[in-house]
């Protein structure tokens, strides 16, 4: 399937059988992101934010970045896996 974002700086489409999808845990910034790798250029375009706390605390952030970093990976894992069974 042929999917194309409109964000800025960012151009074209990609292909969702050619792309793999990461999570990128940020301690410095205080969340998780989901984003697309290209293969072409290696870019991660981010795609999703993983937040499981509701108060916008620091604290907040650091208590769940290691369950949040779980999930995310999880939901990589499939989405790469269930792109090999096609």
């Amino acid at each position: 399937m042929i999917i194309t974002p409109k964000f800025q700086f960012v151009d074209g489409s990609f292909d969702t059988e050619r792309v793999k999808l990461v999570c990128i845990p940020d301690d410095k910034l205080g969340r998780v992101d989901l984003c697309i790798k290209d293969p072409d250029c290696g870019w991660n375009i981010p795609i999703g934010q993983i937040k499981l706390f509701s108060r916008d605390l620091y604290r907040d952030c650091k208590e769940t970045l290691l369950d949040a970093t779980t999930l995310g990976e999880e939901i990589a894992r499939r989405w790469n896996e269930c792109e090999t069974k096609r």
